[in-house]
């Protein structure tokens, strides 16, 4: 036989389904039909050094060869044994050749597979021919894939494809298949069984799994099997979803396998193994509580079906540092009555909040500065109400204090001044009054009735009733420490009780002088703003063309930083658009209203695609290294702010006539990774400090990081993205704009699903 010859065109395109026996089938028939059907890739085969080629070429039996193609990697063992047997049909599917069997699924055998052409490794659902399926059968697995292929989401395994191998005679019937991503990492069962989970890392997977089953139910899915040989665990922590094969699925007819159980024991809801077919959300809540009792202690919360309509177990029990509220939260997502539980994924979600480590949703590693809560943990936000705000009248101040004589010292000493002066003696009074009329400063005492000064604090800096609305705490009983911590979560200063008429009219003036330079601070910008808009608008109409290059350089230049770190290619056009979406919901806010206009959003929208102009001087090594970054890199990466800021700075004083485009791109550049506690950098700006470019374009960029895949951290849905930035961030943010960005969400998932990679 010619070696050259094997594997070409000339060969028959037809493929046995069955074999002759080893011992008669004749080696280099067998080497034409695994050529022929695509089991041994051409190309794999063309690519072989000479004496490879000779060994396979000239193997003296069929059992010789095949060994020769498993050494040289032609086939892997799994298709080695399955030819051996004679079981060729089956191998390759569609544009898809089997390497190994994976495990089995709800309704068919998983296999890992690569794509014949592309060579992308992926996972292969198959049907496998049996005598229970029937065509109700046939049209539930393609309803499965149809309905997995419409869940898109990083916690739940993405479908690809679906297709049927035809049949080869009647002893070979058709095999339907569906196509997924193929994961890197071990099932949850696997890896708990081993070594129980930290408690941190159990609940963040719960929370991502808890994630995904928001996105099933939302798709009216009840997957019916949640278990944690049905959760996959990648190395970067990643949990995915798996198995909807005995899923709940719309539209489909109650089609019950015979013999078929729908669940699995310990894990089963007990209602489900009433009446499968009638079960909701909660029953996946159910297993996903016992998912996490298995995480948390390495066994199976029941033994048997009716053990789980007993009493709940304690993971607490097992294992003693559990806290006891989490213990709380996992029996209460076990109970036996459905009406126990927890109503929906998404509480289930809220109510493990509280238990994830510290960057836990938030960017991993080298990002964890900027989005982990300062020390104490993480809150959630709570409503007080819409606030009506009005235009602040200078010299308006509010005092809060329990105690008459204070709250009368106060309003005589400052009234003396000529400033306008109300009084309140509690938390809720004070909230509703500063709800209701425009204040420009607040004296607030920290111990109050109702809820504590703090608290008002909180409200006040959460919904910002008046702009740059500056509050000055005071206590007889809190530390110094206390007192600068109250600080960092919003006041402006304080003062320690009992204090003079003197230092009282001091802290107030000072702290009305700062606000009055904000204000008039603000009105030179809009100002420079509109001064800006109309040179440009004049510049337009004489040569429009120049703006156009304008914007065209800036996208380029951002472009060429953007492909150095490996961003995703449409990161700069998102952000854009987050921002634009995000300025606009800002502008119908009473306390942003007087800043954002048609010609900030513009500026705002053209300049963003700087904010990252500094990492032009970075090296790669720090760019794109996908672990944490140790301390010296974190102070370089850190460093792209400064760098980015000083760059544009240059060109704006040697080209003042886009002094205000450029301004705006500086205080991007250099301010969109301050905190509004003041813990950010690079010059630990706090608050209204932080230029409002800047605060916008954090949470458009915070979010597009969360939602993207990058080198050094998994993909995460829209809604624990959201999540995140509203409720596991405290501090990170500005307060006030959080209600602008609860309204755009929506707008920023579908910018994301429209222009994502």
């Amino acid at each position: 036989m010619e070696s050259s010859a094997v594997g070409t065109s000339v060969f028959p395109r037809s493929v046995a389904a069955l074999l002759p026996p080893m011992r008669d089938t004749d080696p280099t028939a067998l080497l034409r039909e695994l050529l022929a059907s695509g089991v041994v890739a051409n190309e794999s085969y063309e690519a072989l050094d000479a004496a490879d080629r000779f060994a396979v070429d000239h193997a003296p039996s069929a059992a010789a060869l095949l060994d020769q193609l498993v050494r040289t990697r032609l086939l892997t063992e799994f298709q080695a044994a399955r030819v051996r047997t004679g079981r060729l049909h089956g191998l390759t599917l569609g544009n898809y050749r089997l390497l190994d069997r994976i495990g089995t699924g709800g309704m068919g055998v998983v296999y890992r597979a690569e794509h014949r052409q592309l060579r992308t490794v992926v996972a292969v659902k198959v049907l496998q021919p049996s005598p229970e399926v029937n065509p109700r059968m046939l049209a539930r697995f393609f309803l499965e894939a149809r309905a997995v292929g419409q869940l898109k989401h990083p916690n739940i395994v993405a479908a690809i494809d679906a297709g049927e191998e035809p049949a080869r005679g009647p002893d070979v019937p058709a095999l339907p298949y569906f196509v997924m991503e193929f994961l890197a990492g071990a099932d949850l069962e696997r890896v708990a069984a081993a070594a129980p989970l930290s408690v941190g890392f159990a609940c963040q997977i719960a929370h991502q799994i808890a994630d995904a089953l928001i996105e099933a139910h939302r798709l009216k899915l009840v997957h019916r099997d949640i278990k944690p040989s049905n959760v996959l665990v990648t190395p970067d922590g990643q949990a995915k979803l798996l198995d909807f094969g005995l899923a709940r699925l719309p539209g489909e007819e109650r089609i019950t396998r015979t013999g078929a159980q729908l669940g699995t024991v310990g894990y089963m809801a007990p209602e489900q193994a009433r009446n499968a077919h009638d079960v909701d959300a909660r029953a996946d809540v159910f297993g996903l509580g016992c998912t996490l009792y298995f995480a948390l202690t390495g066994q199976a919360p029941f033994s048997s079906v009716t053990a789980a309509f007993g009493p709940t177990p304690s993971a607490r029990a097992l294992r003693p540092e559990v806290p006891a509220g989490l213990d709380a939260v996992v029996s209460r997502m076990m109970a036996a009555e459905p009406a126990q539980r927890y109503p929906t994924a998404e509480a289930a979600m809220r109510a493990l909040l509280a238990f994830l480590p510290a960057s836990a949703g938030a960017l991993p590693a080298r990002a964890q500065g900027p989005l982990t809560p300062p020390p104490g943990g993480a809150r959630a936000s709570a409503d007080s109400g819409p606030c009506a705000t009005t235009h602040t009248s200078p010299g308006r101040v509010l005092i809060v204090d329990d105690q008459i004589d204070i709250r009368r010292l106060c309003r005589v000493a400052l009234g003396a001044e000529g400033l306008q002066c109300e009084e309140v003696g509690n938390g809720p009074d004070a909230v509703a009054l500063a709800c209701q009329k425009a204040y420009d400063l607040v004296l607030l005492d920290v111990d109050l009735p109702g809820f504590s000064g703090e608290e008002v604090l909180r409200r006040l800096r959460q919904r910002q009733p008046t702009r740059h609305l500056k509050v000055v705490m005071f206590s007889g009983a809190a530390s110094g420490d206390e007192l600068s911590r109250i600080m960092l979560a919003g006041a402006d200063d304080f003062l320690t009780k009992p204090f003079s008429v003197v230092q009282l009219r001091a802290r107030v003036k000072a702290a009305l002088r700062l606000k009055d330079a904000q204000d008039r601070a603000d009105v030179l910008n809009r100002e420079l703003l509109t001064v800006n808009a109309e040179l440009e608008q004049a510049l337009e109409a004489r040569d429009g063309e120049l703006l156009r290059a304008r914007n065209g350089l800036v996208l380029a230049l951002a472009k060429l930083v953007e492909h150095r770190s490996a961003e995703s290619g449409r990161h700069l056009q998102r952000l854009q658009r987050y921002c634009r979406a995000l300025a606009e919901g800002a502008a119908a806010l009473p306390a942003y209203a007087p800043q954002i206009d048609a010609t900030f959003i513009r500026v705002l929208e053209d300049a963003v695609p700087l904010h990252d102009i500094g990492k032009a001087a970075l090296p790669d090594h720090i760019l794109n290294k996908p672990g944490r970054l140790d301390e010296g890199e974190r102070t370089l990466m850190e460093a792209h702010t400064t760098i980015g800021a000083d760059t544009l700075r240059e060109v704006a004083r040697q080209h003042p006539f886009a002094t205000g485009f450029l301004h705006v791109a500086i205080d991007i550049a250099r301010g969109h990774h301050e905190r509004w506690d003041g813990s950010g950098y690079p010059d630990r700006l706090s608050g209204e400090g932080i230029p409002l470019v800047a605060r916008l374009v954090a949470f458009a960029d915070v979010y597009d990081a969360m939602r993207s895949r990058l080198v050094y951290k998994p993909a995460l849905s829209h809604h624990t993205a959201v999540l995140v930035i509203t409720e596991k961030s405290e501090g990170q943010f500005d307060p006030g704009l959080r209600e602008a960005f609860l309204q755009a969400a929506p707008q920023f998932d579908r910018i994301f699903r429209e222009l994502g990679d």
